[in-house]
């Protein structure tokens, strides 16, 4: 069950809540969507709803840009992962991996989504479902960009996500 607070903090608790306000954030997503994941967990961000909502995004605007870091590649390429053929299609979707040096000084805290500059859902750990999402808060998000593009300067292409030709 979700609690919404007088701040706008929506507090999240379940899988189901994970997907649904990661839904209704992408959906509101005009411009560009980032994504900070160990592995892009395949129960929330590879849930049919996010996919579908990500496909939509991706291609409704030629502007539209998707930028994701990850930690380990494996469980996304071997178990076959539901974005996986959007990252391998889609050249607005960029995906690189996180030199593991620079998890060793600054580990990650938790995963996020962020839209445009504005919204942000943000999972407290990967062992559970437990965090919040909140649809305008330009310093929360700000802050997170700060922490994504400090992991991007430190992170590189993998030949596992290399685009296809089409």
């Amino acid at each position: 069950m979700t609690e919404r607070s007088d701040t706008g903090v929506i507090r999240l608790n379940s899988l189901d809540d994970f997907i649904e306000h990661s839904v209704e954030l992408i959906n509101q997503t005009g411009r560009e969507l980032t994504v900070l994941s160990t592995d892009l967990d395949r129960d929330w961000l590879g849930s049919e709803g996010i996919t579908d909502a990500l496909r939509r995004f991706a291609v409704r605007n030629r502007r539209s840009k998707v930028r994701i870091l990850v930690t380990e590649t494996s469980p996304i390429v071997q178990g076959r992962h539901a974005w996986l053929d959007l990252i391998k299609r889609l050249s607005r979707i960029e995906i690189r991996v996180i030199n593991p040096e620079i998890l060793d000084t600054e580990p990650m805290k938790g995963t996020f989504l962020l839209s445009d500059r504005s919204g942000l859902v943000y999972r407290n750990s990967d062992t559970g479902y437990i965090g919040f999402v909140h649809y305008d808060d330009r310093a929360t998000v700000r802050q997170q960009l700060d922490v994504f593009e400090q992991y991007w300067r430190y992170s590189e292409e993998s030949v596992e996500f290399r685009h296809l030709a089409l």
